[in-house]
């Protein structure tokens, strides 16, 4: 039979006590003492501002452009943005990349389409048929700075006008130009020895869809033949021109905001 040693136990549970008494123990905070700080994943570069929501009417309005059939309103601002507004509450909000501010806009009526001109020469066509409006083509202007656009009801030809003068002719389908341009020293012949300045106004004649309405800044009104490439008919006011208007008589208003009207019915 073995023999039981109690020494042997009694040295066993005084190591075992000295060794649990050596454990680190937990530490209890008391109230009042900072808690242990922790490290933070997200960082600076890890946010960005954006701009989610847009009240009112758009900040410095320049251009502005209406469809009478699918009643969509279009603005253009100086810094090149485009609003669309619809319906009550439906509204859509697009930028122009190069910032240029937005001299003018026409609508393709009831074509889910629209043409900005912008002030660095270069006109875009938007397709407004998709979820998010994009721009099809692009045309920029290189030696002629563009001053007024004019596209008629159902027409693929965009009337371009120039500061120099001269009206150029976009076939909007392919969105290129055609070789048709009207000169400003074939416009106006000899009906001013001097330039007539920017173009101000295109319009085409409700009486006739061959003819054009041209204003010149310095007060020439020219009623161009597109079919015989001439001018049938010539006015100049003393006046400097800011807009006409083609009627069954031809209205323009100048500078001194005073109205004249010519007759233009053959």
């Amino acid at each position: 039979m073995r023999k039981f040693n109690i020494r042997k136990v009694l040295d066993g549970l005084t190591a075992g006590s000295s060794s649990a008494s050596q454990q680190p123990q937990p530490q209890q905070h008391t109230p009042g003492s900072r808690e242990p700080e922790v490290q933070e994943t997200l960082q600076s570069e890890h946010f960005q501002l954006c701009k989610t929501v847009r009240h009112g009417f758009p900040y410095q309005p320049s251009a502005l452009a209406f469809d009478p059939v699918q009643k969509i309103l279009a603005v253009g601002t100086q810094t090149g943005a485009l609003r669309l507004f619809g319906r009550p509450g439906v509204e859509c909000y697009c930028q122009h990349d190069s910032g240029a501010a937005v001299i003018q806009l026409q609508f393709l009526i009831n074509e889910g389409a629209l043409v900005s001109a912008l002030a660095d020469d270069t006109l875009h066509l938007w397709n407004l048929r998709q979820k998010r409006p994009a721009i099809l083509h692009s045309l920029k202007f290189c030696r002629e700075r563009v001053t007024f656009c004019h596209l008629p009801f159902q027409s693929k030809w965009l009337y371009v006008g120039t500061e120099r003068g001269n009206i150029h002719i976009v076939n909007v389908e392919s969105f290129t130009l055609s070789g048709y341009v009207i000169m400003w020293n074939k416009a106006i012949e000899l009906s001013s020895k001097s330039h007539p300045g920017p173009i101000v106004h295109i319009s085409d004649n409700p009486m006739d869809e061959g003819k054009l309405l041209i204003g010149f800044e310095s007060g020439t009104v020219v009623l161009w033949d597109l079919k015989s490439k001439k001018g049938d008919y010539r006015y100049t006011y003393d006046e400097q021109n800011i807009s006409c208007c083609a009627h069954q008589t031809s209205q323009c208003k100048t500078n001194d905001m005073a109205i004249s009207c010519k007759n233009i019915r053959c």
